[in-house]
C-alpha cells in the first residue's frame, strides 16, 4: 500500500503544469482563480442538493439527487487538482480523480435515463391542483345539492301549511275588505258632499259626471244640468283654450296636475273667478274614471287685487306728482333754456331782416336754430307730461339706456345746484326689455333724487353720482346708482324698503316702497349695499324682455 501510494504521488521525471505556462504569474493566477471558482461552485451545489433531499423525504427519485451530487463533487475534485498540478506534477492522482469522475458521470447518466419515463408519467403540480380543484367542486356540488334538496321538501311542507291557512283566511279577508270598501266609500262621498270648495270629475267625453254641492252653488247650476255640459261649455270665452290644453295635458299623462286660474260665465251670466286643480286621470277600471278637479271661487280675491293694483297705481302717481314739485326748479330751468334761446334767436332775425338788404342766410340759420329749440321745449314737456299722466301700466320694449338718460336730464338742473357730478357707464350693446317706461324712469329718478339728497351735507371729499348699466352672468339688466353721501346705517338697511320708512326729516316713507313694488312687478330685484370706499349704492336687476311675462 506504501509503495502504491508513493509511485501514486511520485512526479518521476514529470514536471508541474507551471512550466508549460512558463511561470507566468497572470497566466497562473488566471487558470488557479478559474478553478478555484468552479471547485467553490461544484462542492456548494452537492451541499444544497443534499439539504434539499434531507428536507423533502417525499421525493420520488432520491438516489438521482445522491448520484447527481457525488458526481458535482468529483466534477469539482478534477478542477481542485488542475491547480494542484501546477506545482505539483502528480497526474497519476489526478487521472485516478477523473477515472472516478467518469464513472459515477455514466453512472449518474444511465440512472437519470432509466427513472426518465417514470419522471415523465408523474402528475405536475398544476395537474395536482387542477384535480384538487375538480374533486372540491364536486364534493360542493353535492353538498348544495342535497341542502337544496333538503330546503325543498322544508319549503313544499312549510307552503302547503301556509296555503291551507290562507284558504281558511281567505273567505275571512274578503269579508272584512268588503265591509272596509263600503266605509271608504261612504266616508269619501260624505267628504265630497260637505267639502267647502267645488269638486268635479270630468268623463273622456268632456262632460261633468258627478259635481258636489259647492261646485254646483258656485256656478248656479244643478247636478242633473251639469252633466250635459262640459268646463268649456262654462268657460269664459277668452279662457277656453288655455282650458282644452289643460284637459290634453292632463289626458295624456304630460301633466300629473295643472292648477290654474280662469273665468266661469255662472247660470245667470255673472262672471266669477276660479282657480282649478286637477289631478292625473282616474283609473278607468274604477267606478267613476275621469280627471278630478278641485274648483275654488277667488272671485273676491281678483277684486281685493285690481283694489290693491288701482291703489299702488295712485300712489305711485302721487309719488311721481312729489317728486315734480321737487323738482319743479329744474324742471323750469330745463323748460327756460330753450325758450331763452328761442327769444335770442327771434330777435337776432328781426335784426338780420331790418338791415337793408336783409341777411337771409343768417335768418334761416336762426330759425333753424329756433325749431330746434322748439323741439327741444316740447321733448322736455313730453316727458313731464308721461311722468304725470294718469293712464295704465303699459309694458313696451325699453331702451333702458335712453330711459337713464332722459332722467338726468331732466335732473341736471338738481345735480349742478347741489353741486354734484355724474359719472355714467352705460353698456353700449344693452338690449331692450319688456318694461313700463313711466314707471322704469320713476325708479331711476327716485333712486338718483335719494342720491343727491345724501351728498347735500358733504363737505370734505367730492359729491359724485355714478350711474352704471350692465348685464350680469346669468343675462339680467343691472342698473347701478351710486353715491358718495353719508353711506346707510346698519341698523335700517333691513327697514329701508318698508313703506312709510324713512330716515329724511319730511319724507314720507313711500318712494323706495313703491320704486321695489314697480321692480318686482317687472319680475325683478331691488337692493341696497355699502358704497366703496363712502356713499351707498341701490341697485336694481331685471330680466330680458323674452324672460318678462307680461
Amino acid at each position: 500500500m506504501t509503495s502504491y501510494l508513493s509511485w501514486l504521488f511520485s512526479p518521476q521525471e514529470y514536471m508541474p503544469h507551471g512550466m508549460c505556462f512558463l511561470w507566468q504569474p497572470e497566466l497562473i493566477g488566471l487558470h488557479v482563480a478559474s478553478d478555484s471558482a468552479i471547485a467553490l461552485a461544484y462542492y456548494s451545489i452537492p451541499i444544497a442538493l443534499s439539504y434539499f433531499v434531507w428536507k423533502r423525504t417525499d421525493l420520488a427519485f432520491p438516489s438521482i439527487f445522491v448520484l447527481t451530487s457525488l458526481f458535482i463533487l468529483a466534477c469539482g475534485t478534477t478542477h481542485v487538482m488542475g491547480v494542484w498540478t501546477l506545482w505539483f506534477p502528480d497526474y497519476r492522482l489526478d487521472g485516478g480523480i477523473k477515472a472516478i469522475t467518469a464513472l459515477l458521470s455514466v453512472g449518474t447518466a444511465v440512472a437519470i435515463w432509466q427513472v426518465m419515463p417514470l419522471a415523465l408519467a408523474l402528475p405536475s403540480t398544476a395537474q395536482l391542483e387542477r384535480a384538487n380543484q375538480l374533486l372540491a367542486g364536486e364534493i360542493d356540488q353535492r353538498q348544495r345539492a342535497q341542502a337544496a334538496l333538503g330546503e325543498a321538501n322544508a319549503e313544499l311542507e312549510r307552503r302547503v301549511a301556509a296555503r291551507t291557512a290562507e284558504l281558511q283566511d281567505e273567505v275571512l279577508r274578503r269579508r272584512s275588505t268588503e265591509a272596509t270598501l263600503r266605509a271608504s266609500e261612504e266616508r269619501w262621498r260624505s267628504m265630497f258632499e260637505a267639502s267647502a270648495v267645488g269638486i268635479a270629475v270630468i268623463d273622456h267625453q268632456q262632460h261633468f259626471v258627478a259635481a258636489n254641492g259647492a261646485f254646483q252653488k258656485m256656478v248656479g247650476y244643478t247636478g242633473e244640468e251639469l252633466q250635459s255640459l262640459g268646463p268649456l261649455d262654462i268657460t269664459h270665452e277668452e279662457d277656453r283654450a288655455g282650458t282644452q290644453e289643460m284637459i290634453e295635458n292632463v289626458r295624456s299623462g304630460k301633466r300629473q296636475d295643472y292648477p290654474t286660474e280662469k273665468r266661469y260665465h255662472r247660470k245667470n251670466g255673472e262672471v266669477i273667478w276660479v282657480r282649478v286643480s286637477t289631478a292625473r286621470a282616474l283609473d278607468p277600471r274604477s267606478p267613476l274614471p275621469g280627471i278630478p278637479a278641485i274648483i275654488e271661487d277667488i272671485t273676491e280675491r281678483k277684486k281685493a287685487e285690481v283694489a290693491w293694483h288701482d291703489a299702488r297705481e295712485a300712489l305711485s302717481r302721487a309719488t311721481r306728482l312729489t317728486i315734480m314739485g321737487e323738482l319743479s326748479a329744474s324742471i323750469a330751468h330745463e323748460i327756460n333754456q330753450p325758450l331763452a334761446a328761442i327769444i335770442t334767436n327771434g330777435n337776432a332775425c328781426k335784426r338780420f331782416l331790418a338791415i337793408s338788404p336783409p341777411d337771409l342766410d343768417e335768418v334761416k340759420d336762426g330759425v333753424v336754430e329756433i325749431v330746434r329749440d322748439g323741439r327741444r321745449a316740447s321733448e322736455i314737456l313730453s316727458r313731464i307730461r308721461a311722468l304725470l299722466k294718469n293712464t295704465a301700466p303699459e309694458r313696451v320694449q325699453v331702451d333702458v339706456n335712453d330711459a337713464i338718460a332722459e332722467v338726468l336730464t331732466l335732473t341736471r338742473h338738481e345735480l349742478q345746484r347741489h353741486g354734484v357730478s355724474v359719472q355714467t357707464d352705460l353698456h353700449s350693446n344693452l338690449p331692450t326689455i319688456l318694461a313700463d317706461r313711466v314707471q322704469l324712469q320713476q325708479v331711476v329718478l327716485n333712486l338718483v333724487l335719494n342720491g343727491i339728497d345724501a351728498m347735500r351735507t358733504i363737505a370734505d371729499h367730492s359729491r359724485i353720482l355714478t350711474v352704471q348699466s350692465q348685464l350680469d352672468d346669468r343675462g339680467n339688466i343691472v342698473v347701478n346708482v351710486a353715491d358718495s353721501g353719508v353711506g346707510l346705517d346698519p341698523a335700517n338697511r333691513e327697514r329701508i324698503f318698508d313703506t312709510f320708512f324713512t330716515t329724511k326729516a319730511e319724507g314720507m316713507g313711500m318712494g323706495l316702497a313703491i320704486s321695489n313694488s314697480i321692480i318686482e312687478a317687472h319680475h325683478g330685484r331691488l337692493w341696497a349695499e355699502p358704497g366703496s370706499p363712502v356713499g351707498a349704492v341701490f341697485a336694481f336687476s331685471l330680466p330680458l324682455a323674452a324672460e318678462v311675462g307680461a
